[in-house]
C-alpha cells in the first residue's frame, strides 16, 4: 500500500481501535486495556507525524480507499489536512490518557473512553475528507458521538439542558450544510472538493454561488458557537473535563476548518464574506467583554472560547485563511491545556485571594501603553503587509490587545516609565512573532489559500471597524484594571454584561430547552460579583 495512503488511514484505524477497546469492558477498564488504548493513541500520533513527513518529501497527494462497490473513502493529503491531522492526533493522545486516569473511579469509564475514541476518529476522518458527501457524513457523525459524551452524567438536569440545546443548534447547522452540498452538486455537477475548486476558478468570481456560501457560513456559525447561538457552549460544564477539552480545543474549530477547506468557494462570494467577518467580529468582542466579568474559571474559559472562535471566523471573513489555520492550532493547544489543568488554576486563584487585593493600575500608564501597542501593530502591518493588506494590520491589533491584557495585569505595581517599556517591548515581540508566523504559514500553503476578491474599500471599512471595536474593548478592560469605583449605572451595566445581556435564556425559549428543569448555568448576581464568588 502507498505510504501516503497507509499512514493517515492508520491514524483513523488506531483511534477506532482505541474506542473499541474501551467498549470491551464498558464499566471499568483493566490496566491492560488502559495501556492498550494509550499505545493505540500513540500509534495514531506517530502515523500522523509520518503523514506530515511524507507530505514534506513527496508533496500533495490524493488517496482513495475502496469500501464496498463504488463507495470509496477519499483522502486529501495537503497542508490543511495534515496540519489538522497532526493536531487532532496529538490531542487524542493527551485527552485519552487523561480521561483514563480521570475516570478510573467512575462507573462507565470504558464506555466513555470508547465514545471518546470514536469521536476523535470521526474528527480525523472529517479533516481529511476529499469530497463534500464524506465531509458531511463525518461532520454529523462527530456531532452525534459528542452528544453521547455530553450525557455521561445523564441524571443531571443541567446536562440535559445543554445537550438538548446543542442538539437543536447542531441539527440546524446540519440542515444548512446538507443544503449547501446539494446546491453545490446542482451548480457544479460534482461533490469532489478539488474539482469544485477548479470549476470555481474557471468560472471566475461572479457571485453566483452566494446562496451556497451563505449556507456554508450558517453551518460554520452554528458549529463554532457564534453570536447569538453561542449559549450552548457555556452550559456544557456538567460533562467530564476531558470532554470540555475535546470540545473547546477541537470540535468547536470545525466551523473555521469548513471555511478554510472550502476557501476557494467562499471567496467567490465577497458580500457573504463581509457578513462572515462581521459575525465573527461581534462574537469576538462580545465574548471578550463578557469573559472579563466572569468570576468562575471554567465559565471564563468558555467565554474565551467563544471570543477566540469569533476571531477565527473574523479571519476567514477577511480572507486570512492561512492565519486562521494557524489560529486553530494555537488555540487548540492552549485551550486543551487550560481545561485539563483548570483544577490547578482554581487553587491558584484561591491562594491569590488569600493574599488580599492587588494594587490598582495607573490608568494613564495603561492608556498610553495600550495606545503605543496599537501604533506598533499598525506600523508592523504596513511594514510586513503594506497598505494593500489592511486585514492583516487589523488582526495584528487584536493580537496586541490579547497579549497586552496579560502583560498589564502582571505589572500593575510598576512605574509609568517601566510600564511603557513593557508595553512597547510586548508590542514589538508580538508583532514580530505574529507577522513572522503568518508569513511562514502563508508561504507553506500559498497554493492552497485564495486571496480576497471583493472591493478593497469594503475590506478597509471592515478592517477599520475591527480596529475601533477592539480599541474600545481595550479601554473598557483598562478601566476594569484601574480599580476605579464604578457608578451605580455602570455597576448595573456590569451585571447585565456578566450575564451576557440574557441572550442565552431567549435562545432557551426559542429552542425549547427551558422545558427541562434545572438551574440556568452562567447566571451571576451583583452580590456574587462583589464577593468574587461563584455563579448563583
Amino acid at each position: 500500500m502507498d505510504l501516503s495512503l497507509f499512514l493517515p488511514v492508520l491514524t483513523i484505524a488506531s483511534l477506532v481501535a482505541a474506542g473499541l477497546v474501551g467498549f470491551w469492558n464498558a464499566e471499568r477498564l483493566s490496566r491492560a486495556h488502559e495501556q492498550a488504548i494509550k499505545a493505540l493513541a500513540l500509534v495514531g500520533l506517530a502515523s500522523a507525524i509520518g503523514s506530515g513527513i511524507v507530505l514534506a518529501i513527496g508533496g500533495e497527494a490524493r488517496a482513495s480507499v475502496p469500501l464496498f462497490g463504488a463507495v470509496r473513502f477519499e483522502l486529501m493529503i495537503d497542508i490543511v489536512s495534515v496540519t489538522m491531522l497532526c493536531l487532532v492526533a496529538f490531542l487524542a493522545w493527551v485527552i485519552l490518557a487523561y480521561a483514563i486516569s480521570y475516570l478510573r473511579a467512575e462507573q462507565g469509564q470504558g464506555k466513555f473512553v470508547g465514545y471518546l475514541g470514536l469521536t476523535l476518529a470521526s474528527v480525523t476522518a472529517f479533516v481529511q475528507s476529499a469530497n463534500l458527501v464524506q465531509l458531511g457524513i463525518f461532520w454529523i457523525t462527530t456531532s452525534i458521538l459528542l452528544h453521547r459524551l455530553l450525557l455521561f452524567y445523564g441524571d443531571r438536569p443541567a446536562a440535559k439542558r445543554a445537550q438538548r440545546k446543542k442538539f437543536v443548534i447542531a441539527r440546524l447547522g446540519d440542515i444548512a450544510l446538507i443544503s449547501a452540498i446539494t446546491l453545490t452538486y446542482l451548480q457544479f455537477g460534482s461533490v469532489d472538493i478539488p474539482a469544485i475548486t477548479q470549476a470555481v476558478q474557471a468560472t471566475g468570481f461572479d457571485g453566483s454561488v452566494g446562496w451556497i456560501v451563505g449556507l456554508i457560513a450558517i453551518a460554520a456559525v452554528m458549529k463554532s458557537a457564534q453570536f447569538p447561538t453561542h449559549g450552548w457552549i457555556i452550559e456544557v460544564m456538567e460533562t467530564p473535563t476531558p470532554v470540555s477539552a475535546l470540545l473547546h480545543a477541537g470540535i468547536v474549530n470545525a466551523g473555521g476548518f469548513l471555511l478554510i477547506r472550502l476557501s476557494d468557494l467562499v471567496v467567490a462570494a465577497p458580500n457573504v464574506m463581509i457578513v462572515i467577518a462581521m459575525v465573527g467580529l461581534v462574537t469576538a468582542v462580545f465574548g471578550s467583554a463578557v469573559m472579563i466579568t466572569q468570576p468562575a474559571v471554567k465559565t471564563r474559559l468558555a467565554w474565551s472560547t467563544i471570543s477566540q472562535m469569533g476571531f477565527m471566523i473574523l479571519q476567514c471573513g477577511l480572507g486570512l485563511f492561512a492565519l486562521a489555520l494557524l489560529h486553530i492550532v494555537a488555540h487548540s493547544l492552549y485551550k486543551a491545556y487550560a481545561f485539563l489543568s483548570s483544577g490547578g488554576t482554581v487553587e491558584k486563584i484561591h491562594e491569590m485571594r488569600k493574599c488580599g487585593p492587588q494594587k490598582s493600575a495607573n490608568i494613564g500608564k495603561l492608556a498610553v501603553s495600550f495606545a503605543l501597542g496599537l501604533a506598533v501593530a499598525a506600523a508592523g502591518g504596513v511594514l510586513f503587509g503594506g497598505v494593500s493588506q489592511p486585514a492583516l494590520m487589523a488582526v495584528s491589533v487584536v493580537a496586541i490587545f490579547a497579549s497586552h491584557q496579560f502583560v498589564l495585569s502582571s505589572s500593575r505595581d510598576t512605574t509609568i516609565s517601566r510600564g511603557l517599556l513593557i508595553g512597547a517591548l510586548n508590542a514589538v515581540v508580538v508583532c514580530l512573532a505574529y507577522f513572522g508566523f503568518h508569513a511562514l504559514a502563508h508561504h507553506a500553503g500559498v497554493a492552497n489559500f485564495p486571496v480576497w476578491q471583493g472591493s478593497a474599500a469594503a475590506l478597509w471599512v471592515v478592517s477599520i471597524i475591527t480596529i475601533v471595536s477592539f480599541a474600545l474593548l481595550g479601554f473598557m478592560q483598562m478601566y476594569l484594571l484601574s480599580g476605579a469605583q464604578p457608578s451605580a449605572r455602570l455597576a448595573r451595566f456590569y451585571v447585565h454584561l456578566s450575564n451576557g445581556f440574557y441572550i442565552n435564556p431567549v435562545i432557551d425559549r426559542l429552542s425549547g430547552t427551558w422545558r427541562i428543569p434545572g438551574r440556568i448555568p452562567g447566571r451571576i448576581t451583583a452580590n456574587a460579583l462583589k464577593s468574587g464568588g461563584e455563579k448563583s
